[in-house]
């Protein structure tokens, strides 16, 4: 039986992380012996702006979740879902916070063009809120789908990546990996209460899987671009092997992915219960220091 039949759910914790990214420099700058370097992530710049990449496209992605998840608010009779409807927004407000202080580091580092994208693709965002709430729903499902598969990849870390990353940085990744893996299936359970059609279910995970890889690389291309290493074949190619060469961080993901095109498909049936039992202590205790 899995753990969608059973009902059995981790409980949805809303943590105030303490993660404090103010002590942060440019790598140009005198400061703190434990101040974050451009390349945290082990001093490799395809890593570091990977994941750079993506988190500077949180801070308008989550607050368009909450947005989605809430305008159908009022179709859920559940009030299990509806608690679990307000935990998810709390911790993706959280999200939110953190990430966004994230690009403030980015944009002091030199990268400040990632503001002005930020906010033309908020206010596309809210415009598909407003104009097409039932596809923003599905797209909001499809990508809390895609989150969790990489959040059980960052806490699993079975290549020990996460652990040569700047420890304020780890702790950011594995407290927002843990919170995505709580609250993977709310916004898949509100689409099946709006009776969002299957078609598009799918259509938002296949359109929005290319938009979402397009959009990090484009952003990893600025990013490079500023630090004058865009043309860095030997750095490319170390990104291809760690993100698909043997033990790669996303070798392996492509049986889950592929679930979501199930029509029986439900993300509670990728049992994380005891991945998060694992790392729940270590990760409140990191982000409430």
């Amino acid at each position: 039986m899995t753990q969608h039949e059973t009902g059995e759910r981790p409980p949805i914790v809303v943590r105030h992380a303490q993660i404090d990214l103010r002590a942060a420099r440019p790598l140009e700058s005198p400061g703190p012996e434990n101040a974050i370097p451009r390349y945290w992530w082990g001093g490799d710049p395809f890593r570091t702006h990977f994941f750079n990449a993506l988190s500077s496209t949180f801070p308008f992605g989550e607050a368009f979740f909450v947005r989605s998840v809430r305008h159908y608010a009022n179709r859920v009779d559940d009030p299990q879902l509806q608690s679990e409807i307000r935990a998810f927004a709390g911790q993706e407000g959280q999200h939110s916070r953190v990430h966004d202080a994230h690009v403030d580091l980015l944009i002091e580092q030199g990268y400040r063009a990632l503001a002005t994208r930020n906010r033309f693709i908020d206010r596309i965002m809210r415009w598909h809120n407003r104009e097409t709430p039932r596809f923003s729903l599905a797209v909001t499902a499809a990508l809390e789908h895609l989150t969790a598969i990489l959040a059980r990849q960052v806490l699993e870390d079975r290549g020990s990546y996460v652990e040569t990353m700047h420890p304020e940085m780890a702790r950011l990744w594995r407290w927002h990996a843990l919170e995505e893996s709580e609250h993977k299936s709310v916004a898949f359970d509100v689409m099946v209460a709006a009776e969002i059609p299957r078609w598009m279910r799918n259509a938002a995970m296949t359109v929005n899987t290319f938009g979402l890889a397009i959009e990090t690389l484009e952003r990893m291309i600025y990013l490079f671009y500023k630090d004058g290493r865009l043309f860095e074949g030997r750095t490319w190619l170390a990104g291809w092997r760690f993100l698909f060469g043997r033990g790669g961080f996303l070798r392996g993901v492509g049986r889950e992915y592929r679930a979501w095109y199930r029509a029986d498909f439900h993300p509670e049936e990728i049992d994380d219960r005891d991945m998060i039992a694992r790392y729940a202590p270590r990760v409140t205790a990191e982000v409430s220091a």
